[in-house]
């Protein structure tokens, strides 16, 4: 929570409300495998030196975050409906309709008012942005050298299955033709990276 923002102008004291870096739950995790291949590894562990450096010295890693959405306001919008009917089941939002528009939201822009007191919260917990959803792969290979050297190529997938890991907010303008439409996204697609190290 916070209230570093006022409803309206003349309000003698900042409106205490929910934040809106605001997210509930945040899930991470990483992990890294060494493949079993190569000298003193449970496959080909007698093999002899250029073949390990060939099959042996792999590694998979990586992380997975998920993260909830942030809150969504709809700024000095009029609404003669009841709150509570804004936010949809999660089973019915789609990218075209992220919340309920019929709820009450004036749409006209005729009906549009030039000054009013405003009472409509400025973010709802319950209504948010989608989830972060992502998965970074990397791909690693070691070779040794010398008794301290070795070499190290890396493949690094970030976003590694090209699919949207965060939808950008939703359209929050009741007089827009696109609101509560999702018109793009937060996240790149696939991004691959490749890199070589020399660790002595």
């Amino acid at each position: 929570m916070d209230a570093t923002e006022y409803l309206n102008a003349g309000d003698p004291t900042p409106y205490r409300t929910i934040s809106a870096l605001d997210r509930p739950h945040q899930l991470s995790f990483s992990a890294i495998y060494e493949l079993p291949f190569g000298k003193g590894r449970a496959f080909q562990g007698g093999i002899n030196r250029i073949g390990d450096a060939i099959i042996g010295g792999w590694q998979i890693g990586s992380v997975y975050q998920l993260n909830s959405g942030f809150p969504i306001g709809f700024g000095n919008a009029l609404f003669i409906g009841n709150v509570n009917d804004i936010a949809l089941p999660r089973g019915e939002r789609t990218v075209d309709r992220w919340f309920n528009t019929d709820a009450g939201f004036v749409k006209s822009s005729a009906q549009q008012l030039q000054f009013n007191k405003r009472t409509l919260p400025l973010r709802f917990s319950g209504v948010r942005t989608g989830a972060y959803n992502s998965w970074d792969i990397s791909l690693l290979k070691n070779v040794k050298v010398f008794e301290n050297h070795q070499f190290q190529f890396r493949a690094e997938f970030y976003n590694a299955f090209n699919h949207p890991s965060a939808f950008d907010g939703p359209v929050t303008t009741p007089t827009s033709t696109a609101f509560g439409q999702i018109t793009g996204m937060l996240s790149l697609p696939r991004q691959i990276q490749f890199g070589a190290k020399y660790i002595f």
